[in-house]
């Protein structure tokens, strides 16, 4: 996963060099959380919604906003669904090690 500062779309340069480096998805949101919640000891996981597939590399025009936010809309009540269980099936009390985990 490649993170940028977002929210903003790659350039075609910067989506060849993503895929150049192995990367296979690039996300906005999937580094800063992850670090803080680590530093506080807290349980966390990222779930993505991909939202296009970088159109830009190789089509003959870059991914619109518009676009991006259609695939958002038909994908919401999927993310919702899968929230909302995911919330029903954690524990009342951590049973984890998360907090005792040194950060870093």
């Amino acid at each position: 996963m490649v993170v940028v500062e977002g929210p903003r779309f790659s350039t075609r340069a910067e989506s060849r060099w993503f895929t150049a480096i192995g990367g296979s998805v690039v996300n906005m949101t999937g580094h800063p959380e992850a670090v803080l919640a680590r530093e506080l000891g807290l349980c966390y996981t990222a779930i993505a919604l991909v939202t296009d597939l970088d159109a830009g590399v190789e089509g003959e025009h870059g991914v619109t906003q518009d676009e991006v936010f259609a695939v958002f809309a038909q994908n919401i009540e999927r993310m919702r669904g899968l929230l909302l269980r995911t919330v029903e099936r954690l524990p009342e009390t951590r049973d984890c090690d998360c907090a005792a985990q040194p950060a870093g």
